[in-house]
């Protein structure tokens, strides 16, 4: 009996994981998990992993403007921005071409834990579109890209409202990307670098994950045992900032957070993970993403998230 049991376990599994778990967005700019899906209280979202170059989008890369009788940027794609200089914004794409981390991740999950989360995937290139920023930076007020955006954010809001009424509000926003800064991996919770490195821990973009499970020592779940970054390293994925061996960026290069992770995280923990080029190509891509997805769920039961 227990063998016939297991049997159809595992066949229930692997329908599932070649069964379309993906539904395309508009007009093809990312790919997401269908909502009906997943079974963990756990979102992936990868901004900036796109490599697709649709034609009839211009390009970001002109810049925004900034008035000369003004202090702040606009950001319009037919501006030509006469009275006033350009503002220069990042549209470098974050991996060197379109990459299947985050669906490797989910079948990992998937396959060796039996989670399956919601997953979202940019698919548009950085150039065209930014994901990871507000609205007008993000689309340059160009009609398709706002399509796009809002419909990729639609997708986020839905799913956290979703674990919110399923999980009582428990549960974990990653936002994905890579850096070619150096040898060590960023974890991302509002705090600069300067503000970890002289011990200012508040406020985070993890509040209620602090509250459940470090309420008499918030730095155990930023830095020390319960944090994401000693999970990474007891997990063989080289140094994090911050963790409880490096607490402290110091005069490292370090990114905190961009606009997903303020903007969610006063409705779910929100963590961006910054992971490093040079330490993913030491590993074989399938061993990288074991590690990490070992890590993922190791911190989530340590800190009570895992439901």
């Amino acid at each position: 009996m227990f063998i016939l049991i297991f049997f159809f376990v595992r066949l229930i599994s692997s329908e599932l994981l070649y069964s379309p778990l993906y539904f395309s967005g508009y007009r093809n700019s990312f790919k997401a998990i269908h909502y009906d899906l997943p079974n963990a209280n756990l979102i992936l979202s990868s901004p900036h992993a796109g490599s697709d170059i649709p034609g009839d989008i211009p390009d970001r890369t002109i810049g925004g403007c900034q008035r000369n009788n003004s202090t702040v940027c606009t950001f319009r794609f037919d501006d030509f921005c006469s009275d006033g200089n350009r503002c220069s914004i990042t549209t470098v794409q974050d991996f060197a071409s379109y990459d299947q981390f985050t669906e490797d991740l989910v079948d990992e999950l998937y396959r060796t834990y039996n989670l399956l989360p919601f997953a979202i995937v940019a698919q548009w290139n950085r150039k065209k579109i930014d994901f990871n920023r507000e609205i007008n930076e993000a689309t340059f007020n160009h009609p398709k890209t706002i399509k796009a955006y809002t419909r990729y954010h639609n997708y986020l809001q839905k799913t956290v409202k979703q674990i919110q009424k399923k999980y009582n509000g428990t549960g974990l926003l990653l936002d994905i990307h890579q850096h070619g800064q150096g040898n060590y991996t960023m974890i991302g919770i509002r705090l600069s670098g300067d503000q970890l490195s002289n011990g200012i821990l508040s406020p985070t973009s993890i509040e209620s994950l602090i509250e459940l499970s470090c309420p008499q020592n918030r730095s155990e779940c930023i830095s020390g045992s319960k944090s994401l970054g000693t999970f990474f390293e007891s997990n063989g994925l080289g140094i994090s900032y911050p963790s409880l061996n490096n607490p402290k960026p110091n005069k490292n290069v370090f990114y905190k957070g961009g606009f997903i992770t303020n903007h969610y995280s006063s409705n779910i923990n929100v963590i961006q993970t910054e992971l490093s080029y040079v330490v993913r190509n030491e590993f074989d891509s399938k061993i990288y993403v074991e590690k990490y997805a070992k890590a993922i769920t190791s911190f989530m039961k340590a800190n009570q998230l895992l439901q």
